[in-house]
């Protein structure tokens, strides 16, 4: 999962609360990553910005070994943690910077919900480096913002109290538009440096927005292809304390009261609810990005 180095972080409710990966999210990267080579190895998974290793934990049966990176010491003591019985190696690094690894060493590499935080261009020099000709980047994630099905009066509450800059705006990293934008700046990167196959799905549909005219166009994804992440009022609270904007929020303000709990209060006065327990259909804003590496490098 997504992190920096922040110290806004707390990784303990990181870990706790942030929504988990489709079970299947991993066996579609598998299946587009042998579509074209069923023989494509599965020998390295790297999970980078792997935050309280989430992801890298569903990789662990799909792969003979699994490396997570991340540039936070308490996200990775966390991920150790947590870890139980599965065998993964941890190590600080930063995306853009894997020396530890060699050149084209990495059968598969994705980045759960993190690549808002990379230097896009660096990060995919990276990749390029340490990825086999054969290998795979998957980058994904959510935006953490949603449509409420039943209750679409809350969508732009939601937007309005984390993108404004008088609001939570201003306290979000400068990659948020990142994802946001469905990781558009990295397909464009991506088609750059012509790599090759590239797939981004995003989904909902309301999720597409202002894409510019493109010979590939994402695709609208009629289902969830990263997450189910099904909320109550509650849990929604719950999660966006997680965030870093609110983190942030209440490491400034400690005397105030949490911005998450405002904005639930908000919204369930929009939607004239008044069980904070009430199951809520959301649809989250996810996007699946999938690629190969060069043909000059098969």
């Amino acid at each position: 999962m997504a992190t920096d180095n922040h110290p806004q972080y707390k990784a303990t409710a990181y870990q706790a609360k942030r929504p988990r990966y489709k079970s299947s999210l991993v066996g579609n990267i598998l299946a587009y990553h042998q579509h074209n080579n069923p023989a494509a190895a599965t020998e390295l998974g790297l999970d980078v910005a792997t935050g309280t290793g989430i992801f890298a934990r569903q990789l662990v049966p799909h792969f003979t070994k699994v490396v997570g990176t991340d540039i936070s010491k308490s996200m990775l003591q966390t991920a150790r943690e947590a870890a139980g019985d599965n065998p993964i190696e941890y190590v600080e690094a930063p995306s853009e910077n894997l020396m530890f690894l060699n050149d084209r060493s990495v059968d598969v590499i994705t980045v759960a919900t993190g690549a808002h935080w990379f230097n896009p261009d660096e990060f995919v020099r990276e990749a390029r480096r340490v990825l086999k000709p054969s290998g795979t980047l998957a980058i994904f994630g959510y935006s953490g913002l949603a449509h409420f099905v039943d209750h679409p009066q809350c969508d732009d509450i939601v937007r309005h109290e984390f993108l404004d800059p008088n609001k939570l705006g201003r306290l979000w990293s400068q990659g948020l538009d990142i994802v946001i934008d469905g990781y558009r700046r990295y397909h464009e990167i991506l088609l750059q440096n012509k790599w090759i196959g590239i797939q981004r799905s995003i989904y909902p549909g309301t999720a597409i927005r202002g894409e510019p005219s493109s010979e590939y166009p994402p695709i609208c994804a009629q289902e969830p292809v990263v997450m189910n992440f099904e909320v109550t009022w509650r849990i929604l609270e719950d999660f966006w304390k997680t965030t870093s904007a609110v983190s942030c929020y209440v490491d400034m303000f400690p005397d105030r009261e949490n911005p998450a709990t405002v904005l639930v209060r908000e919204l369930m006065a929009a939607a004239g609810a008044s069980d904070i327990n009430e199951m809520l259909r959301v649809q989250w804003e996810e996007t699946l990005l999938m690629c190969h590496p060069p043909c000059s490098d098969m």
